[in-house]
């Protein structure tokens, strides 16, 4: 009988065990870390310093840039997507269709940063000779990774495409639990597509488009595979830190600048960052009463 009792809790363990030495042993032994300096006195000049860096002001500035872009480019994109894929024009395609749409995301980053440094060179790159031939050669040569101004939406120009299909895919799979016998009542009461679309669909959509918008923000925060392949692994990343982002910076400051206290420090306060932030979507996508 004692041996049935233990069975159990014997199976769960591993994860459990692994959880300990791989997720709340570095967590706890980071918040010491984060207010010690390099003799291990207490401190809180990490925190000051983390603050009063302006390369960090510039990466979460970065970050945000990028979680804007996504949600007012990339999500009515996917949106859009998801309600075509939904339409009876394309029953049969869908299963093809929803495979293309799905490959982009699960495509190698590194894959996925060494395909666009090509399409988005300056000489020869595919995205500048296209635009060359639809302006008749008057456009001249974008640097989408050397020009400040274009190295953000250069980055967008790659989550477009690698997140665009899975989030159409999101977006459809909310829409297809939608009852039908709703969107048939509003017809025969006189709705139009739109209305439809507006008092039915979107407010009916509301709890996957919570969770889109939370990953799309973490999303924001945490890219760092597809920089480090765009434009190398250095401390200046990209002109004036265009492509510095907080999981790129807080790499440079553990590993190459040995900062560990100080980088210890950034990732709590990111994590903090991303409390708020994700505080205020669960308050705007609230029920209302």
């Amino acid at each position: 009988m004692k041996k049935r009792k233990i069975m159990p809790y014997l199976f769960i363990s591993p994860f459990f065990i692994l959880y300990l030495i791989f997720g709340l042993y570095p967590a706890v032994s980071g918040v010491f870390l984060s207010f010690q300096d390099k003799a291990g006195q207490f401190t809180f000049a990490n925190y000051q310093n983390v603050f009063a860096d302006a390369r960090f002001h510039k990466a979460i500035s970065n970050a945000f840039f990028y979680m804007l872009g996504s949600m007012f480019i990339i999500l009515p994109l996917a949106l859009g997507a998801a309600l075509m894929l939904n339409s009876r024009y394309m029953e049969r395609k869908r299963g093809f269709v929803s495979t293309v749409f799905f490959m982009p995301n699960v495509t190698s980053v590194v894959v996925v940063g060494i395909v666009f440094k090509l399409v988005l060179r300056t000489n020869n790159g595919l995205l500048n000779i296209m635009l060359d031939t639809v302006s008749g050669g008057r456009l001249g040569p974008i640097k989408f990774l050397k020009d400040p101004d274009w190295a953000l939406f250069s980055l967008l120009i790659i989550g477009t495409w690698k997140f665009f299909g899975v989030n159409s895919l999101y977006f459809l799979s909310g829409i297809q639990g939608i009852p039908s016998e709703l969107g048939e009542a509003a017809r025969i009461d006189g709705a139009s597509r739109w209305k439809e679309f507006r008092y039915i669909t979107l407010p009916l959509l509301k709890p996957i488009a919570k969770f889109i918008t939370f990953i799309c923000i973490v999303g924001s925060f945490s890219i760092f595979g597809e920089v480090l392949t765009l434009v190398g692994n250095s401390n200046a990343v990209g002109a004036r830190d265009s492509m510095l982002y907080p999981m790129v910076y807080l790499y440079n400051l553990m590993f190459k600048n040995v900062k560990m206290n100080q980088a210890a420090a950034m990732g709590y306060v990111i994590a903090v960052i991303l409390l708020l932030i994700t505080g205020v979507q669960r308050w705007l996508f609230r029920d209302k009463e």
